[in-house]
């Protein structure tokens, strides 16, 4: 932190204690009052977050798809966050364009509408025409967003580093993991390439899939501040009529969708909420905004085909065990009791219509009860979780009389066909016969290096205690002390010794009573230090005292 950041701390300290968080303020060191609030907790996080201006906002949203980091009733405050920002001034708009197209607007579009259609707090939307009539989507980046964010993740890696181990978070991450999290969807989000790249590659994983589209990419026009997208129209899904059969026929479009892009292709769209899915006038189904998206190894596709068919047909410790093997832990887990847990959520999907669950889908529920039992997964699997959640709120409206697992038994079997079938099964077993291969023919090798090793006494066995770095702590106090009284005692005799004969002279004092005098000096110095160190030694860590007397010289003169 440095003192040029104290102004942007104090606002957001008194933002947080406008909705009862002061004791935040309290832990970065400023005397803040809560104000009084009978808001439920989670509501006044979104109300904070929405003060804060565009990065806390954007903060929030890319939170609001971690359900391994965030309880549920937060979640679900945070997916309500917008970004309602001013439009940019069509002149800074116009500017901004130009400068990333190295032309005049008007030598590539033949109109361009100044109104935008949609505003956030990254970028703004305008409908234009090209030059060759067609009709376009042109998302700009807002001039200055970036440095700002930029500037604002600043703080936020300050206030993380202050409220680290000294704030209480759920989860498995850190305050500073938090905001490494937010980086990387934020680097993401800024470079607009990535996201045509990950359009196009949407498409053409759906090219052949009937019923769902994805508007072209004009890449010719398309820079890191700059995206031109076919302009696509169409009904919003959550304007379409409940229960309608248009609405079905939605629904079941984008289920097969989502089947394809987790256990087929496996790359995700992230954010999969009404706003980003269009039903067209000839009733297909239609993916925007590509700007969050996820991608699964093998692997990773390998445990969603578990946890998915072990749902579907009920088989509890297919699932535990298949997130169990899926995270970390460093902690033993009582898989008993996670079987029982992922047991009793299922049963409860048993034969039930949306209608009758509850808001949470399944999936953010296990990561829930995953990140409960102390396994952490990785990211990938707390977006496909809440971009689940987000389709069951979709499918609880459009189809709320199905039994969602009678609707996905289906795509379940299908899976597991694919899985168990002999093209599968014979890639599988070539994969395995590769592996083992390549093993066996270096155990000779690694045999005889083992041997050349124990021949020249290279190899070392080494055991770790827990208690070990504690004694050593101690051993080496214990050392000091020693040493310090010893130079102690030797010092003060000498002194004593160079004293003892000394008799007062009217001329002056001789130089071996003032020597005796200095060596007594540093003996009873040393004396004092052996002292201080015997009371002060576990708070005595020098490394730690020119750490901090660094920072404070960072805080008055740094940028």
């Amino acid at each position: 932190m440095s003192v040029h950041d104290l102004p942007r701390i104090t606002e957001i300290a008194l933002v947080l204690a406008s909705h009862g968080f002061g004791e935040l303020g309290r832990i970065i060191g400023l005397d803040t009052k809560n104000s009084h609030s009978d808001a439920p907790k989670a509501m006044r996080v979104r109300l904070a977050l929405a003060d804060l201006g565009p990065t806390f906002i954007k903060l929030g949203q890319v939170l609001s798809v971690r359900p391994d980091i965030l309880p549920a009733d937060v979640l679900e405050e945070l997916a309500q966050l917008q970004d309602n920002a001013p439009r940019v001034d069509f002149s800074l708009i116009r500017a901004q364009i130009e400068s990333e197209l190295l032309r005049p607007l008007d030598e590539v579009f033949e109109s361009f509408e100044e109104e935008p259609i949609a505003c956030a707090s990254i970028a703004q939307v305008h409908a234009a025409t090209l030059k060759d009539g067609r009709r376009v989507a042109v998302k700009v980046q807002r001039p200055g967003i970036e440095k700002m964010l930029r500037s604002d993740l600043h703080i936020l890696y300050t206030l993380a580093h202050l409220v680290d181990g000294r704030l209480s978070i759920p989860g498995l991450y850190t305050p500073i993991e938090i905001v490494q999290e937010f980086q990387t969807a934020m680097e993401s989000e800024l470079d607009f390439l990535q996201e045509a790249r990950a359009c196009q590659r949407f498409q053409a994983q759906h090219r052949n899939v009937k019923g769902v589209r994805v508007p072209d990419v004009y890449r010719e026009w398309g820079t890191r501040r700059v995206l031109v997208m076919e302009l696509m129209d169409g009904l919003r899904l959550n304007r379409i009529e409940a229960g309608s059969e248009e609405g079905k026929a939605a629904m079941r479009r984008l289920i097969e969708s989502w089947y394809l892009q987790l256990f087929e292709h496996g790359f995700f769209h992230g954010d999969p909420h009404p706003g980003n899915l269009l039903v067209l006038p000839d009733g297909d189904l239609c993916f925007l905004d590509f700007g969050l998206t996820g991608h699964l190894t093998g692997e990773m596709q390998d445990v969603m085909t578990e946890v998915f068919t072990g749902l579907v047909f009920r088989n509890a410790e297919t699932v535990a065990l298949a997130i169990y093997r899926a995270g970390a832990t460093k902690e033993r887990v009582d898989l008993k009791a996670f079987k029982a847990e992922i047991q009793r959520l299922m049963s409860k999907y048993e034969g039930a219509s949306l209608s009758r669950l509850s808001e949470t889908s399944s999936l953010a529920e296990f990561i829930q009860v995953a990140s409960h039992f102390r396994i952490q997964l990785p990211r990938e699997f707390a977006v496909i979780a809440r971009a689940t959640s987000i389709v069951d709120g979709i499918a609880k409206r459009l189809l709320p009389d199905v039994d969602i697992s009678a609707e996905v038994r289906p795509l379940a079997t299908r899976l597991v066909q694919t899985r168990l079938g002999p093209e599968r099964l014979s890639a599988d077993a070539m994969r395995l016969l590769q592996q083992a291969q390549a093993t066996f023919r270096d155990l000779p090798t690694q045999t005889n290096q083992l041997l050349l090793d124990l021949e020249h006494g290279r190899i070392s066995i080494t055991t770790k205690d827990p208690g070990a770095e504690e004694l050593r702590v101690e051993i080496r106090h214990a050392a000091i002390r020693v040493s310090l009284a010893i130079c102690a005692l030797a010092l003060g005799l000498s002194g004593a010794i160079l004293i003892a004969p000394w008799r007062p002279e009217p001329w002056g004092i001789p130089l071996m009573v003032l020597a005796g005098a200095g060596v007594s000096g540093v003996g009873l110095a040393m004396f004092a230090g052996l002292v201080t160190h015997w009371l002060f030694a576990a708070r005595f860590h020098p490394r730690e005292w020119s750490r901090r007397l660094m920072a404070v010289v960072r805080f008055f003169f740094g940028s």
